[in-house]
């Protein structure tokens, strides 16, 4: 029994050593690590300077960072990255944000903007996006490049930031040009206007030498399948421009006329 007691103290002596050694490591190191952040902080290490922006083509930078609504001062600690998250996703033409720190100063910002497909003419003008919804024009201004939807009914002021799913022509609209930007785009660099019309249904015009593309009112995408095997077979012979008009809204034919 006085053996077995003997052998614990040894071994209790044995082992205490070795763990005393670590906790005073552990606490010693504790108080490095705490002293090296009072001294970061005491130099403004942590600071933010610096705010990265990419992925933005359509808001300006200086949009993002007024949305940021950031401090003049403060640490990159102490950003709070979910609420700065939903200020950029409530932009227009914000469709998704990626945040992040990168040490020891820098807020990045990713943005993913929505793809504007046309300016839809109405009481007022707005931007069609590839998501259907309405926005109003970037920077109360024409600054892109696209075709403009014109000749819809229904008076748009209430779609501002609206989804184009409840406005018919609208809607057909949207699904006409999103096909287009996606199966054709080079027709779609083309585009001009889209045209709905009482009598002719909906169409296409051109940018140069305005030719009129007539798709009608139904079947949409399988007529602009049927131009475009048109096209396949007139080419090197012939090209868009070369017709004052080409018709599409009859059974398997292609009706044209050609430009003098």
């Amino acid at each position: 029994m006085v053996h077995s007691s003997l052998s614990l103290l040894t071994g209790l002596r044995r082992w205490s050593r070795p763990v005393l050694t670590l906790v005073a490591v552990i606490g010693v190191g504790g108080l490095l690590f705490r002293g090296a952040i009072s001294y970061a902080r005491e130099i403004a290490l942590f600071d933010l300077r610096r705010i990265e922006v990419r992925g933005n083509h359509i808001l300006t930078r200086a949009e993002v960072i007024e949305a940021l609504a950031l401090p003049l001062t403060g640490s990159v600690f102490e950003i709070d990255l979910p609420a700065l998250q939903s200020r950029l996703e409530a932009l227009n033409y914000v469709h998704g944000v990626r945040l992040g720190r990168r040490f020891p100063h820098t807020l990045f910002v990713d943005l993913v903007e929505n793809q504007p497909l046309a300016y839809v003419a109405a009481t007022e003008y707005f931007v069609l996006t590839s998501e259907g919804e309405t926005l109003s024009l970037p920077h109360g201004r024409f600054e892109l490049e696209l075709p403009t939807v014109a000749g819809i009914e229904t008076a748009l002021s209430g779609l501002e930031a609206g989804n184009v799913a409840g406005h018919t022509q609208l809607n057909q609209a949207w699904k006409i040009l999103r096909y287009i930007h996606a199966s054709f785009p080079s027709l779609y660099q083309e585009l001009s206007e889209i045209v709905f019309d009482d009598g002719a249904g909906i169409t296409l015009f051109l940018m140069d030498h305005s030719t009129a593309i007539r798709l009608g009112d139904h079947d949409l995408e399988q007529r602009i399948a049927l131009l475009d095997a048109f096209l396949l077979t007139v080419m090197g012979k012939r090209s868009l421009m070369d017709y004052t008009y080409i018709d599409l809204r009859y059974k398997r034919q292609v009706v044209v006329r050609e430009r003098v």
